[in-house]
């Protein structure tokens, strides 16, 4: 059992967005007790955790509530699997970008220079 700070400190989401997770619908049942105080089950940090990997797969929170609410009631359809699967493919070709990035920073790190001179 776990406090709605202990939540955070476990997800890396800051108190007030578990909050708003939770008024969006994305965090069903978050129990409370006596004092109204909310406490989290382990399934509970394991769904925000996973409300966060795919946020940071630029899926909107709208999305993430139907898969979430898919996943509680049937196992993923063909249209959840390809749209998951273009999703994958997004992710891919960002993570390319950003290396083409990094290859380009570590380039200007090794020669010393950011630009080259003018002649």
């Amino acid at each position: 059992m776990y406090t709605i700070k202990q939540a955070s400190t476990l997800t890396a989401l800051s108190i007030d967005t578990i909050r708003y997770y939770e008024k969006a619908g994305l965090l069903p049942n978050i129990k409370r007790l006596p004092n109204g105080h909310r406490f989290f089950l382990p399934a509970d940090i394991e769904r925000l955790q996973l409300i966060l990997c795919m946020k940071k797969a630029s899926l909107s929170l709208e999305e993430v509530k139907l898969y979430l609410d898919i996943a509680e009631t049937s196992t993923m359809t063909p249209e959840m699997i390809s749209s998951m699967l273009q999703h994958k493919e997004k992710v891919k070709s960002q993570m390319a970008q950003l290396q083409t990035v990094l290859d380009f920073i570590d380039e200007k790190l090794a020669e010393g220079t950011w630009l080259k001179k003018k002649a």
